[in-house]
């Protein structure tokens, strides 16, 4: 008999899976893992007959939902979703952004090529968003998710994720289905940020971007810019620039745009038709498929020299908008998401817990040392080992961030990077600590935040004091 290596996931779908382990290929290690399958069932008093096949995807997210408009409250919770604006301190939490259109009508139809105009509804984005409340420019309509994102500042990005890594130590399949229509070029792309839990950059781009925060060390960046694939992969333990590979595919003559490989492709014109993108991870190749309307895969194949940097990771699915006008983009700014897969194994779920107000502890050279505001975190009756808070900073200087929970002494929290002289940053930074687990409580937990003293660094001549908080919760394992 052919044994073979198999994913046993019980319960209703893999998403709610009971149970989910490797199944083993030999004959009698299989007949150890079955008895202890059996014990499991007997023990959570379930009947066996809840027991179901094999599932071909450990995650899987349809976005199911066909709403009259477009919906928010139909995305999943088990996803996070954030967006970061680059602007001046002062617009933090007051500026109103210019709307800007979406794909889909307040009725819900669908952005056809053929109506005149174009079906689409105005959306407003702030900063002001988390899990629990994601901005606007995320909707679902006709059974897939939205993310869109147009000119609203000199730089944006939309980011959102499942709360759960994914391992691909033994090799692993990522699918999903998004547009690939003209009219998202240099400035306007989406792109996937593979990356371990503990380096989480919400609003990471590349060193030339006009936004601060930098790539983390540990990455696989699967971008699609100017319908053209690149993959990027960066190690901390890798030369000294962190770079492992960096490779844009190339045509005959030029890049491999989408538009040059299949000119006669229909979901250039009709952002309604999404292709099918399927990602294998290996530890020594990354291979990325897209689905022609034929059918068949074209496939772009990077060789990483000396294998992965890292095998188990959050994958973040981010849009990028830089300044977009500029190449003529004025109605095409959403992207289309649906059957988002991964053949496992998965890593253990986590859950935000939001605090309730963002942190605005900036002005125009008079805020004092001292200074401080406090927000709220609802945790549940049962809390995890491991607590963790997360959240970006705008302004952080090395010393200056300090924290208090729930009355316990101050603590200072950095962003994993600063960038004028190691200890200043005037752009949004993303930063993850770890609580002590005596320090919170079920129920409402008081974070207070202080504005500490300055640095002693050469950081230049300085006008803004004080620093701001948002995208604030603290993460539990479940």
């Amino acid at each position: 008999m052919n044994w073979t290596t198999r994913d046993l996931v019980i319960g209703n779908k893999p998403t709610t899976a009971l149970y989910t382990k490797r199944i083993p290929s030999n004959p009698s290690a299989l007949y150890e893992h079955m008895k202890s399958v059996m014990i499991f069932f007997a023990l959570v008093g379930l009947n066996a007959a809840t027991v179901a096949h094999a599932a071909p995807w450990a995650f899987s997210e349809g976005f199911d939902g066909d709403p009259s408009a477009p919906s928010q409250t139909l995305l999943p919770q088990t996803m996070d979703y954030v967006v970061t604006h680059r602007t001046h301190p002062k617009e933090h939490f007051t500026k109103n952004f210019q709307p800007y259109a979406a794909d889909h009508a307040l009725n819900c139809a669908g952005p056809n090529p053929a109506a005149s105009a174009i079906p689409q509804h105005d959306v407003y984005t702030s900063q002001a968003d988390n899990g629990f409340t994601p901005d606007s420019s995320f909707f679902i309509c006709k059974n897939h998710m939205m993310s869109s994102m147009g000119d609203v500042s000199p730089y944006s990005i939309s980011a959102f994720w499942p709360k759960q890594e994914f391992d691909f130590s033994d090799g692993g399949e990522l699918m999903f289905d998004v547009n690939v229509n003209e009219g998202h070029r240099q400035r306007h792309w989406w792109e996937i940020m593979i990356v371990p839990r503990d380096q989480l950059k919400v609003a990471a781009g590349p060193a030339w971007a006009a936004i601060d925060e930098n790539y983390p060390e540990d990455r696989i960046v699967l971008q699609f810019r100017e319908l053209v694939r690149q993959v990027n992969v960066g190690g901390r333990d890798a030369q000294s620039d962190g770079l492992i590979v960096e490779k844009r595919q190339f045509g005959q003559w030029d890049w491999a745009y989408w538009g040059d490989l299949h000119p006669s492709d229909p979901a250039l014109v009709d952002r309604r038709i999404r292709r099918t993108m399927k990602i294998r991870i290996d530890d020594d190749t990354i291979s990325w498929g897209i689905k022609t309307a034929q059918g068949t895969f074209d496939w772009f194949k990077v060789p990483v020299p000396g294998g992965l940097p890292f095998t188990k990771g959050l994958v973040v699915f981010k849009t990028h908008a830089y300044t977009p006008q500029k190449d003529g983009n004025f109605d095409t700014y959403t992207f289309h998401w649906d059957n988002i897969r991964f053949n496992g194994p998965i890593g253990s779920r986590y859950e935000s817990y939001p605090a309730n107000d963002l942190i605005y502890l900036q002005a125009n050279g008079n805020r004092q040392i001292g200074e401080s505001q406090t927000t709220t975190v609802q945790l549940p009756e049962e809390i995890s080992n491991n607590p963790v808070l997360f959240g970006q900073l705008h302004n952080p200087k090395r010393g200056q961030v300090l924290l208090s929970v729930n009355g316990q002494p101050n603590q200072v929290v950095n962003p994993y990077e600063y960038d004028k002289d190691n200890c200043y940053s005037s752009d949004w930074k993303s930063f993850r600590i770890a609580l002590n687990r005596d320090h919170v409580l079920p129920g409402e937990n008081t974070l207070t935040w202080t504005i500490g003293e300055r640095p002693d660094c050469n950081f230049g001549p300085i006008d803004w004091d004080g620093y701001s908080v948002k995208f604030l919760h603290i993460q539990l394992d479940q």
